[in-house]
Order: C-alpha cells, then sequence, then structure tokens
C-alpha cells in the first residue's frame, strides 16, 4: 500500500484579507492626500490653487506667498498631525478598555486637559507651549484614570459613557465657573475650546510633532501587546503579557497624543471615536 504526502493547503482567505487590507490602506492614504492638497487652496483670501501652485515654487507675490506659507501649510499640517494624534489615541484606549465607544471625548480627556490649562491660566502666568502641553497631559490622564476606575475595564458601553459623560459635564462646568470668575486671566481660552486646527506659522506644529511621535512610535511598540488583550487578561498573561503595564503604558501614550492634539488645536470631538 503506498502512502503519499499530501502537500499543505494554502490560505486563500488570509491572503485575501491581507491584499484587501493593504488597498483600503492605500486609498485611504490617497484620500487624504487629496484632501490636504485641496485644503491648501481654501481660504478668506482670494489665493486660488493657481496662486497656491506660484507660491510652492517661489513665484509667487509675496502677500500670497505669506498666505499660503504663513497659514494655510501650518493648519493643514496642523489637521494631519491632530488626526492622526487623536485617532491613534482612540484605538488604544478602545483595545485596552475593550469598549468600543472608548474615545479621548468619552473618557473624559479632552475635558480634563481642558480643566488643567483652565486653572493654569487663573494664575496668570504666560506658559511656552510645551508647559502647557505638559498641563493638559497631566489633566487628560487624571480624567481617563477616574473614568476606567469609575467604569471598570471591559464593562458595557452605557456604564462607560456615563461615568465619561458625567465627569466631562462637571469638569466642564468647573472650567466655565473660572472663565467666569476670572475673565481677565482667562482671555481668549474659550474661544480656544471651539477647537480649530487654524495656525500662524509653523512653530506650534513643530513644538508638537515631537510629542506626538513619541506617543505614536510608543504606541506602535506595544501594539502586539495591547492586541493580545482583547483575548482577555487571563490569556493575555498565558501569551506572557504583562497586562496591567500594557494597559497603563498604552493609556498613558494614548493621553500624551490627545494632549498634544488638544494643545495644538484644542478640544475636537468624536475623532478618537470614529477613527478607529
Amino acid at each position: 500500500m503506498a502512502v503519499t504526502a499530501t502537500t499543505p493547503t494554502a490560505r486563500p482567505a488570509t491572503v485575501s484579507s491581507r491584499t484587501g487590507a493593504a488597498a483600503v490602506t492605500t486609498a485611504l492614504v490617497l484620500l487624504v492626500a487629496a484632501l490636504a492638497v485641496v485644503d491648501i487652496t481654501q481660504g478668506t483670501a482670494a489665493v486660488g490653487p493657481a496662486e497656491v501652485l506660484k507660491a510652492l515654487t517661489g513665484r509667487a507675490d509675496p502677500a500670497d506667498a505669506s498666505v499660503v506659507i504663513a497659514s494655510r501649510l501650518p493648519r493643514m499640517t496642523a489637521g494631519l498631525l491632530v488626526g492622526a494624534a487623536l485617532g491613534m489615541a482612540g484605538v488604544a484606549l478602545q483595545a485596552v478598555s475593550r469598549n468600543v465607544l472608548a474615545s479621548p471625548d468619552t473618557l473624559a480627556v479632552n475635558a480634563g486637559s481642558y480643566f488643567a490649562l483652565g486653572i493654569a491660566a487663573v494664575t496668570g502666568v504666560s506658559l511656552p507651549l510645551l508647559a502647557s502641553s505638559g498641563i493638559a497631559f497631566a489633566g487628560g490622564l487624571a480624567a481617563a484614570a477616574v473614568v476606567l476606575g469609575l467604569s471598570g475595564l471591559g464593562a458595557g458601553t452605557v456604564r462607560l459613557v456615563l461615568a465619561g459623560t458625567a465627569l466631562t459635564l462637571g469638569l466642564t462646568a468647573l472650567t466655565e465657573g473660572l472663565l467666569l470668575l476670572f475673565p481677565r486671566q482667562t482671555e481668549g481660552l474659550y474661544q480656544w475650546n471651539q477647537g480649530n486646527i487654524g495656525q500662524n506659522g509653523f512653530d506650534g506644529v513643530l513644538q508638537m510633532l515631537p510629542v506626538a511621535v513619541v506617543g505614536l512610535a510608543g504606541l506602535l511598540l506595544v501594539a502586539r501587546r495591547v492586541d493580545a488583550l482583547a483575548l482577555g487578561d487571563d490569556a493575555a498573561r498565558g501569551l506572557g503579557v504583562p497586562v496591567r503595564a500594557t494597559r497603563v503604558t498604552a493609556v498613558v501614550l494614548a493621553t500624551l497624543l490627545s494632549a498634544a492634539a488638544v494643545t495644538l488645536a484644542g478640544p475636537i470631538g468624536f475623532v478618537g471615536l470614529c477613527a478607529p
């Protein structure tokens, strides 16, 4: 009786899924690039696509070049940076909490950052952008820790949303109280709270870029461990994943990204929720 060896069968489904994911990623990158190009042609100044092209090639009038280089390009860059930071923060927070509604908004990270900056503004001390980012980071991290502690990791979406909404409303009310009691010291903070990616030059973007890069790189380094948390704590421990350290690291890095975005553009809602 002859024994014949069988060759392992291929896995077309796996190859197909990877190809589909690559195609979707490529399409999204191209879409973002196209929207970025469109963005630098839009604005209140009468500087259209032709003038933008001349400004980028050094052939535009000084006034048109100033609009493009000092306003529209920084605005476009800030939009890309803030979107990437909030998107990655949302992915990390959803993976850590095992809750699809977790985001910098629902975990009160933005509200905590806003409140911390409000307290700093009341002192009347003028802080550089990096120092403001550090204060926003501390406030956002404290708020996220409170919400996760109240709702419980892996708990239902209703409990998470209720805890986050309650803390957000409370912190926002306290911050608005500071604005009313100290109008001179907090001048400009209300407008900043509306969220705006408009920039005056690249200074803010260049200062927040290293902070965002550190957060993004850190999340990429712990991505496999964070993915293992979706299997449950016991299964993740069985795979050798330090569950508590991974969870704390991911929350800290996500809050760092959120703080960078909040410092640069103010609180911008729902990007971290819908991007993942």
